[in-house]
Order: C-alpha cells, then sequence, then structure tokens
C-alpha cells in the first residue's frame, strides 16, 4: 500500500508555453521523458477510484481517494484542494475484455526529498533516477509535466504534484514542495482544469 497527497492540473491539446518553459527551467533539469503507455478502466461515472495498467508491469494499479483535505493550498498560483490517495499493486488482476482508455505518455519528472526541514530537489536522469546514484528517498514528492495522448486521438498535458510517504507526513511534503515551486517564479496556470486522473476521464472521455 501506498499513500500519497496529491493536486493536478489538465490541459487539452497544447500545454500553455509559459508553463513548459519554466518547468524546464533552473539549475536543475527534469529527467525523464522517455514514452510509455498505460492503460485505464473505463468507468465514466467513477470520480473516485480507478485502475490502470502501467506501462510493462505485471498487473494492475489500484488507486482510490481517501479524503479530500478542508484546507486547500495556497501556494500562488498552484491554488485547490488537496487530495489523499492510497494505491495497491494487484499482480493477478488484468483489464483484458473490460472497457478501457489506452494513452501514451511522455513525463519529465523533478523529484524532492521532503525529509529535512525544507525540501531538496534531486537531480535525475533519463531513466528517472538519481543520477549521483543516492538512493530514492521515502518522503518525498514528485512533481512531473506529462504530455498524454489518448487513443491517438487527443492531446493532452498535465501537471501533477504528488508527494509520497506515511500518512502522517505527505500532505506536509505537499504543502512544502509546492512552496518551494511557487517561490520559482511559475506563470499563472489559466485555463488549466483541477482535476484527478478519474475524474479527467469521466469528464472528457466518452465512452466507446
Amino acid at each position: 500500500m501506498q499513500v500519497s497527497a496529491e493536486i493536478r492540473w489538465f490541459w487539452r491539446a497544447k500545454c500553455p508555453d509559459a508553463i513548459e518553459t519554466w518547468f524546464r527551467s533552473g539549475s536543475t533539469q527534469p529527467g525523464g521523458g522517455s514514452a510509455r503507455e498505460d492503460e485505464y478502466l473505463h468507468e465514466p461515472t467513477q470520480l473516485e477510484f480507478g485502475l490502470k495498467r502501467r506501462g510493462k508491469k505485471i498487473g494492475v494499479e489500484a488507486k482510490g481517494l481517501v479524503a479530500v483535505l478542508p484546507q486547500p493550498s495556497n501556494a500562488v498560483p498552484f491554488l485547490g484542494l488537496i487530495e489523499i490517495w492510497c494505491k495497491w499493486q494487484l499482480l493477478t488482476v488484468a483489464l483484458s475484455g473490460l472497457p478501457t482508455v489506452p494513452t501514451r505518455k511522455l513525463r519529465w519528472l523533478r523529484k524532492f526529498d521532503t525529509s529535512g526541514e525544507e525540501p531538496s530537489e534531486i537531480p535525475l536522469g533519463e531513466d528517472e533516477t538519481p543520477v549521483d546514484g543516492r538512493a530514492l528517498p521515502g518522503l518525498g514528492c514528485n512533481v512531473e509535466l506529462t504530455r498524454v495522448e489518448l487513443r491517438g486521438e487527443q492531446v493532452w498535458w498535465t501537471l501533477g504534484f504528488e508527494a509520497f510517504g506515511e500518512l502522517p507526513s505527505v500532505e506536509r511534503s505537499l504543502r512544502n514542495t509546492l512552496s518551494i515551486m511557487a517561490t520559482r517564479q511559475p506563470p499563472p496556470l489559466g485555463t488549466g482544469e483541477l482535476l484527478n486522473y478519474p475524474a479527467w476521464l469521466s469528464r472528457h472521455v466518452p465512452q466507446q
């Protein structure tokens, strides 16, 4: 079981240039950039639970919403409700025969170690692992910018913050990382929709 605190925005067709430029700038460059294919179970009325086949991993990933925190993020411009999620890996479950949404993703990632007083960014390579060989942190936060191609037809972009660790720590990790990223002069999020993945699929992907 993995616990996370998250907040995420989506844009259709094209990421605003200012946001992409901002995300890629700075002394530490984001890692990643390789393509990955994920497949989501499609339940148009489901907003709080999802099943996903991640890349070439065996089985599926189950993810459920645990809580929406009463105090939203106040780190400008990353304003909005913070959600607590729980994730499980199900090795003997498959999505075969079920309605699914195939996606092709290109993800760029920043990773922060949040075990100290302030988050510290970890330099990552194309494989999203630390370039200096250090171990991945047990308490941290991922900040990702991802291009998502749906069924070879639609293109979306998403900017997401996902803090990981233990239940008592993930809210603090997320808020501290949002505060750090807010000091890097981010542009306004404009028309970005504040959604989680199940809500995004429900709102924007018709049943086929």
